[in-house]
């Protein structure tokens, strides 16, 4: 797997021909949580074998479990604090 990031911040990951994106992550810490799959940029609507234990409005989810996972929105970095979620991202670029 190759690694790169695009103008906007976004990372890729790599495998084979085709590049799929894992969203924007704001520190290495965290990317390094969705490159071993504990954690995950989508919405909710494409999470799929699970379910979403929090009713937060938020594109970003820690995962457990193994089989069938339980995912957790988060609207902040558990490492560095910055702002994950794209509607608070906004919210405090207007102030």
């Amino acid at each position: 797997m190759r690694r790169r990031t695009g103008a906007g911040g976004e990372r890729y990951v790599s495998a084979g021909h085709s590049c799929q994106t894992v969203g924007m992550t704001c520190c290495d810490e965290f990317a390094r949580l969705i490159d071993q799959e504990m954690a995950r940029h989508a919405q909710p609507h494409q999470l799929s074998n699970g379910r979403i234990v929090t009713e937060i409005d938020t594109e970003y989810y820690l995962v457990f479990g193994d089989e069938r996972h339980s995912f957790v929105g988060i609207n902040y970095c558990p490492f560095c604090g910055r702002v994950l979620s794209r509607g608070l991202w906004n919210l405090e670029k207007k102030k």
